[in-house]
């Protein structure tokens, strides 16, 4: 499907990132609001807030177009960045950027809340 570069040529961490996001958006597609109910992050104080959403949040995507745009970039930059970094370097900066998306979510909310 994406020849023989894609799999050769993409650092480990940054494939993983591709197919679990993938995944994850074909079982929203299949399951509804299932995943969006337990895997989005809600507002800290929402009845249906869960601590594991600040990680989960971070493979949920909107649809088929918020998917291909967030992977074409990961694909683009994150390797890019992987290769200088390293791989356990680029996890941890993925990692770190994704909680503080949750945390600037959560000050949003509730400002928005009041």
């Amino acid at each position: 499907m994406f020849g023989s570069s894609f799999g050769s040529n993409t650092p480990p961490v940054v494939k993983n990132l591709l197919i679990i996001n993938v995944i994850m958006l074909l079982f929203t597609m299949f399951t509804g609001d299932f995943m969006y109910k337990y895997f989005a992050l809600y507002y800290v104080e929402s009845e249906w807030f869960s601590p594991y959403q600040i990680i989960t949040h971070m493979f949920m995507h909107g649809g088929f177009w918020h998917l291909f745009f967030n992977m074409y970039t990961l694909y683009i930059f994150g390797s890019l960045l992987e290769n200088i970094w390293g791989s356990k370097k680029f996890f941890l900066y993925y990692m770190v950027t994704g909680l503080g998306a949750a945390f600037l979510h959560e000050l949003v909310m509730f400002f928005q809340a009041e």
